[in-house]
């Protein structure tokens, strides 16, 4: 008889819960016994970026970021996220990336939005960004390809870029003989199913792929907050305001799609789909709102994200808040083939912009970041009675000189927080991506952002489970209850004992199907309508796999049948080296193979 707490394949299907907070002791820097090249890869929803570094066996010898992209004129930090594809552009004999996409091409931006759009809508998400039409064609996808495949083909576009740079610069066989640690970067916010799509593409484009390679992912607040606190935590005459011992200090990352929020964790970082790019969505529907028809009959590709309207308008903002300046914006190239008026200079074909237009544009970001930053200011507060004496402000939208200007208004009305953001705020991502594997930097300790539960079933109490959930199992015919059971794991990780049917001669698949549940106190039945399933992991052992003296066999009168079952175990790895979830295949306490999740059965 399997002792209370198995997991059994088959009739049962449950739900499991997890503790809050998990210890995730900070890894001192391993010794390497070879050099190693870090690779640090921002794939960010508008600007992507690449930070390298190349280790000897002790010491580090080279740290830099990518510059001079290809087609950027400015050796910029970062490449625009945009790909078009030859097949819809005659004039290519090859997909064109980044800065080479001209806004003549058929192109496709903001890609990343769409990784996670089967994931429910958090508090602080922009409530149109699935819904509105404007947004639709910013976001829209070529019929060969799903977002993941779009993320997969420009993430295979840098890969080589940066494999043929590093080649150049270390020598071809240097290279060949390298292993690389790949670190790629992801919303802390986003669905587990979100975060393995970005995983896969990756691999897929060739991160991690060539033997020895290794490819892990870190979420942005933690890559951040790695770059920032070296930065402020460093010694010497010339650190201004370094961070002290026992400072708390409030990482906000304002990028693209997702300003997040996160050195130990006072508490849970929280985030919301409403970045900069909502800015520009804010515009197309002004621009359809003033000028109706006019705007609307516009070419996309005059009006697109890599167009020349929002180049243009990227410029404006860019420098909005710079100074109290009143006067008007003019936003162009664009031929609307109506009469001047006050909005509108047909001649030069340019929209005109009033400061309380770009007013209009910004505030209601500004307002959900407020909310953001005073939600985790409140949190650190009722949680570990912290009070938050600064906070740094990084991400490409970091950089907004009104976005400074109205937080700091914010923070001197509450309690005089002190407002900073560094030098070149835009690329402190994937400083700290690649910071975290050269120097093995990391948070002493995570929050965990949602308890989790796998399918265990256990002994019915009668009188206290459900009859609906009960079923006799086949092995020994004890009655069993579905959907319950003990937290999963309340450290880094937790063993599950599992017996899975078994016929002798044949291949072994068993599959339990792993939740989630966002409360601070989750139910103890899956049934509940405020628990979500993730996907399904899914074990298999081949039929030449060794069972050996492991198979447990029974008569069940009741069927009139012998019974096999195997006794093995799963494990679910949470807060490892990187930011997915990872299982494995144990038998007998040694791990024998990996576990996989499947997604989007549910």
């Amino acid at each position: 008889m399997a002792p209370r707490g198995h997991a059994r394949h088959g009739s049962a299907d449950s739900g499991e819960r997890k503790r809050k907070a998990v210890s995730n002791p900070a890894r001192a820097p391993v010794e390497q016994e070879r050099h190693k090249i870090i690779v640090g890869v921002d794939y960010g929803t508008t600007f992507s970026g690449i930070f390298s570094s190349f280790i000897t066996l002790r010491v580090s010898v080279l740290i830099y970021r990518i510059l001079g992209w290809p087609g950027d004129a400015h050796t910029s930090w970062k490449t625009p996220t945009r790909i078009a594809y030859k097949a819809e552009n005659p004039s290519l004999q090859s997909n064109k990336w980044g800065f080479e996409v001209n806004p003549k091409l058929t192109s496709y931006s903001w890609t990343k939005l769409l990784l996670d759009k089967n994931a429910a809508a958090a508090q602080y998400d922009d409530p149109s960004l699935f819904s509105d039409m404007s947004t639709k064609e910013m976001m829209r996808l070529p019929n060969f390809r799903d977002a993941p495949g779009v993320c997969e083909d420009f993430l295979r576009e840098v890969f080589e870029y940066v494999s043929a740079k590093l080649r150049r610069e270390m020598t071809d066989f240097t290279f060949k003989n390298t292993p690389m640690e790949c670190w790629i970067t992801l919303p802390a916010i986003w669905s587990d199913e979100a975060k393995d799509a970005t995983l896969q593409a990756a691999k897929r484009a060739g991160f991690g792929n060539r033997p020895d390679d290794e490819i892990f992912t870190i979420a942005e607040p933690e890559a951040a907050a790695i770059a920032t606190l070296k930065k402020y935590t460093a010694s010497g005459p010339d650190v201004l305001n370094p961070v002290k011992p026992n400072d708390n200090i409030l990482i906000l990352d304002c990028g693209g799609g997702t300003p997040r929020l996160d050195f130990e964790e006072l508490c849970v970082g929280i985030g919301g789909k409403c970045g900069s790019t909502y800015i520009d969505r804010k515009l197309h529907a002004l621009l359809s709102q003033r000028f109706g028809t006019a705007f609307e009959k516009v070419p996309w590709v005059q009006k697109d994200p890599g167009s020349k309207l929002m180049t243009c308008f990227e410029g404006i903002k860019r420098d909005f808040g710079l100074k109290d300046d009143l006067d008007e914006r003019e936003l162009g190239p664009i031929n609307l083939n109506i009469p001047d008026s006050v909005f509108y200079d047909g001649e030069e074909r340019l929209v005109k912009l009033s400061y309380d237009d770009m007013q209009d544009l910004f505030d209601p970001v500004i307002q959900d970041i407020t909310q953001l930053v005073g939600q985790q200011v409140r949190d650190a507060k009722s949680n570990n009675a912290a009070k938050i004496d600064r906070i740094i402000l990084v991400g490409g939208f970091g950089e907004s000189p009104y976005l400074f200007k109205e937080l700091g208004k914010w923070c001197r009305r509450n309690g005089g927080i002190t407002l900073m953001c560094p030098d070149h705020p835009q690329s402190a991502v994937v400083r700290g991506a690649a910071l975290r594997g050269l120097e093995g930097i990391a948070p002493r300790m995570k929050r965990a952002r949602r308890h989790y539960g796998i399918g265990l079933c256990f002994r019915f109490r009668e009188g206290t489970d459900p009859e609906e959930l009960a079923y006799i199992d086949e092995f020994d015919n004890i009655k069993m209850c579905r959907g319950r059971g003990e937290k999963v794991f309340n450290d880094t990780f937790r063993t599950n004992p599992v017996s899975t049917t078994y016929t002798r001669g044949q291949a072994l698949s068993s599959e339990l199907r792993l939740f989630s549940c966002g409360l601070s106190d989750p139910p103890d039945y899956v049934r509940d309508p405020r628990v979500q399933e993730v996907g399904s992991i899914v074990s298999k052992f081949d039929r030449n796999f060794d069972f050996g003296p492991n198979i447990e066999t029974t008569y069940n009168s009741r069927l009139g049948r012998k019974v096999n079952q195997f006794p093995h175990q799963i494990q679910v790895r949470f807060g490892d080296k990187g930011e997915n979830l990872q299982f494995k295949n144990l038998v007998k306490g040694l791990i024998v193979s990996e576990a996989v999740i499947e997604f989007g059965r549910h």
